[in-house]
């Protein structure tokens, strides 16, 4: 999980960097994903106990929001991974490296879940941890070369990643937590 945690660290400090880094290293993405984004998602669930410490949530509430949290980026990893994957060979040159397709789901994902774990851990609400998503889209749209992305086709995979990365997890959220409340 640390070398998960180095790689998104990268990717928020310097995202073209952070990819070629990637690109370099090639990690295993079933590695990534079971020993990186899936302990990161316990982490951000377990972070929401937090609020209790805090007084401002019952236990109940905040059960039912771990489970969300868990939840939503764990459907959303797998609905990327379909729709992407279909809609890489419409975008690259080449034939699509789903290898490097799947590192860049469950890094992408790692930047959201990052995020929502230092929203969870304090104990107010800053409306700037808000548009920590807007950051992820930057580090999404830096994944070009990484991803093989033809110099046409920049914005409709920004469009494409981003909805899958950024917009489906936090729809799976609310619409989760507006069912449970």
């Amino acid at each position: 999980m640390l070398t998960f945690l180095k790689y998104l660290i990268q990717l928020v400090l310097s995202p073209v960097n952070g990819w070629k880094d990637l690109a370099e290293r090639d990690p295993d993405p079933e590695e990534m994903l079971h020993k990186g984004l899936f302990p990161l998602l316990g982490v951000s669930a377990a972070t929401e106990f937090l609020s209790v410490l805090y007084g401002s949530d019952s236990l109940l509430k905040v059960v039912s929001t771990a489970v969300t949290d868990f939840g939503a980026y764990f459907i959303a990893v797998f609905i990327a991974r379909l729709v992407l994957g279909m809609s890489l060979t419409k975008l690259c040159d080449d034939e699509p490296d789903m290898r490097r397709c799947y590192s860049f789901i469950n890094a992408s994902t790692g930047l959201m879940v990052l995020f929502q774990i230092i929203d969870n851990c304090l104990p107010w609400n800053l409306m700037l941890l808000k548009f920590l998503p807007l950051y992820a889209v930057l580090v999404i749209s830096k994944a070009t070369d990484y991803m093989g992305i033809r110099k046409s086709d920049d914005m409709r995979f920004l469009g494409i990643a981003a909805g899958l990365i950024v917009v489906v997890p936090l729809c799976i959220y609310y619409f989760i937590y507006l069912l449970i409340q």
